[in-house]
């Protein structure tokens, strides 16, 4: 397993992910939002991520069904995270 850090722009959301198997699972993700985006996402459980710092500062998009859950720093706009819509548990 591999633990990586990352954060949003302003570093006011810091969080944490545990890679199973480490970079191997690395794809992009082809919904709407995503393909705009060219997001690039590794599919973890809910529990191997850890937002460390800022979830106050978190703010949540949702669409249609409301299902899929796309987290964004709302003090710089960066896009951090997302729970799918298919697999909302990852």
């Amino acid at each position: 397993m591999q633990t990586v850090k990352g954060s949003c722009h302003c570093k006011r959301v810091e969080f944490e992910v545990d890679l199973i198997n480490g970079h191997q699972n690395i794809r992009r993700c082809n919904c709407s939002i995503c393909s705009k985006k060219g997001a690039v996402m590794a599919g973890v459980t809910l529990d191997n991520l850890r937002v460390t710092r800022g979830a106050d500062v978190l703010s949540v998009y949702q669409w249609n069904t409301k299902i899929a859950k796309h987290y964004f720093c709302r003090v710089c706009g960066i896009y951090t995270h997302h729970q799918r819509r298919s697999v909302p548990t990852e």
